[in-house]
C-alpha cells in the first residue's frame, strides 16, 4: 500500500510539540494528543510495510515552518527509513493535475478555486497530483481545500482527528489522593 502525507502530518510527526501548534477539528475544537495520533499512525504504517509518499511541496512547507536547517534534519530521518519516498512535482505530475481538472481549454480551473490564495490553492493540488501519479489511494491531511479536491480524484483523506489516540495515552490519570486520606 502507498499513502501520503501532508505538511501537517510531518509537522506534527518530526517537529517537538512545542514549535507546532494545537491543531483543531472542522468545529473549530482541540484535536488531543496530535503527535502521539501521528506517531501511532506512522507505526501501523511502519509496521505493515506501507510506503508514505512526501510530495516535496509539502516538504517545502514544513520547511518554511520549521526553518532549513530543521527541515534537513527531518529529511535525514526520512531518509534513514525504508517507510518514506520523497517525490518532487515532475513532468508526469504537471501532466496529471490539468488532467483532474478534465481541462480542454486555456484558462479554466483555478479561476473558481476553493478558499484560499491562488498560490496555495496551486500547492495543494500539486500535492495531491503528486499523489496520485504516485498511486496514493489514501492522503493524511487537515487541509480541508486539499480534502476537497483529493476526494473528487477518488482519493480517501484522513485528518488528524481521524486518527484514533493511542489507548496509552487515551487513559486517564486518576488523582486518589494520598494513603491518610
Amino acid at each position: 500500500m502507498i499513502v501520503a502525507f501532508d505538511a501537517s502530518f510531518l509537522l506534527y510527526l518530526f517537529a517537538p510539540a512545542g514549535d507546532v501548534g494545537t491543531p483543531l477539528d472542522e468545529n473549530e475544537k482541540p484535536i488531543e494528543f496530535a503527535k502521539q495520533r501521528v506517531k501511532a499512525l506512522f507505526d501501523a504504517l511502519e509496521a505493515s510495510n506501507t510506503k508514505i509518499v512526501i510530495p516535496t511541496p509539502a516538504l517545502s512547507e514544513v520547511m518554511v515552518r520549521t526553518g532549513v536547517e530543521a527541515g534537513q534534519t527531518y529529511m535525514a530521518l526520512m531518509a534513514k527509513t525504508k517507510v518514506f519516498r520523497i517525490v518532487p512535482f515532475d513532468e508526469k505530475s504537471a501532466i496529471e493535475l490539468p488532467l483532474m481538472y478534465g481541462l480542454q481549454r486555456r484558462g479554466e480551473g483555478l479561476k473558481s478555486a476553493d478558499a484560499g490564495t491562488y498560490a496555495k490553492v496551486k500547492y495543494d493540488r500539486q500535492i495531491v497530483a503528486i499523489a496520485c501519479t504516485e498511486g496514493c489511494k489514501t492522503l493524511y491531511t487537515d487541509d480541508q481545500n486539499q480534502r476537497k479536491f483529493a476526494e473528487k480524484q477518488g482519493m480517501k483523506v484522513i485528518g488528524l482527528a481521524d486518527c484514533p489516540v493511542p489507548t496509552e495515552d487515551a487513559q486517564m490519570q486518576l488523582s486518589l489522593g494520598s494513603p491518610a486520606e
